[in-house]
């Protein structure tokens, strides 16, 4: 909680999920993500603000090639194919804290034991979240490969944001290096499409997404925006990629930062590899406004 402007977040030791996000504004307490409300719910809605590891959105009937090898993974499918990793529900562990007038952080680290059969290699996972003056919020993920081999990686988040009304009144404003081309089952074809569509802000209107893209590096920032209230998504660190999705409810939209696109295991677009015992690190911010700039 930052006292001096009412900010909160709430974190959850399962998933090391970000569960809440409660600003004030008009003087009145306003929630920007939709979380999960009970255990129950938890297990309902497990992918909401979800850490999405080692994989993130869908691999291709669960299978990829390795080193020669094939795997399988077993954890979750949604139809034909795994789907959103295997720690999304992990119970993570608090290893630090930190507060002082500038900043808040907590730490929380999950010992990944290679207990999938489709992904055999055991890593630490360490997720950092900051809470920051102006209503700024810092992701940060570092995975430690504790294999003696190389691995495939992929990263991702899936929080779902929501100013309050349906999303059919937002508006994006995104800079797209091109549109990811989907098969009929959201699979990349290995096409990359152009795309323009949202470089000044636009109304989503009855549009639906279950879309990827590869963001611009020169102009990153992903804007959402509702009656004057702006919430900015802004990729720091090895997030080139883009996952949009709207619900059918129309209540919130989850804008997703990607390290690869989906079934990178099998197309490559983005993946990571990495090997025996470094580390690598993935960053995104999130911030609430109530000017554009």
């Amino acid at each position: 909680l930052d006292s001096n402007n009412g900010t909160l977040i709430e974190l959850h030791c399962k998933g090391a999920l970000m569960n809440r996000w409660r600003v004030q504004t008009d003087n009145q307490p306003m929630e920007l993500i939709l979380g999960n409300e009970g255990p129950a719910d938890f297990e309902m809605n497990g992918f909401r603000s979800g850490k999405m590891s080692p994989f993130s959105c869908r691999i291709d009937h669960g299978q990829y090639h390795w080193k020669d090898q094939s795997y399988q993974f077993s954890k979750f499918y949604l139809g034909a194919d795994a789907m959103h990793g295997l720690v999304y529900d992990a119970n993570f562990e608090i290893r630090t804290t930190t507060i002082d007038k500038h900043y808040a952080t907590v730490e929380l680290v999950f010992d990944y034991l290679g207990t999938d059969p489709g992904f055999p290699f055991p890593y630490e996972i360490m997720v950092q979240w900051t809470l920051y003056p102006a209503q700024l919020i810092q992701a940060k993920t570092t995975i430690k490969n504790k294999s003696n081999q190389s691995i495939p990686l992929m990263d991702g988040w899936h929080p779902y944001f929501t100013l309050g009304g349906q999303v059919n009144e937002y508006s994006l404003e995104f800079h797209a290096a091109g549109k990811i081309e989907l098969n009929d089952a959201l699979i990349p074809t290995g096409k990359i499409l152009e795309e323009k569509s949202f470089e000044t802000a636009r109304q989503i209107g009855e549009a639906h997404f279950d879309d990827c893209y590869l963001l611009a590096p020169s102009n990153n920032k992903v804007i959402l925006s509702y009656q004057g209230k702006y919430i900015v998504v802004q990729p720091i660190h090895n997030y080139p990629y883009l996952q949009l999705y709207t619900p059918d409810d129309r209540k919130s939209i989850a804008i997703e930062n990607l390290s690869g696109a989906p079934n990178c295991f099998n197309n490559k677009m983005g993946l990571q590899i990495l090997e025996p015992q470094d580390q690598i690190y993935f960053e995104t911010n999130y911030q609430f406004k109530e000017t554009s700039n």
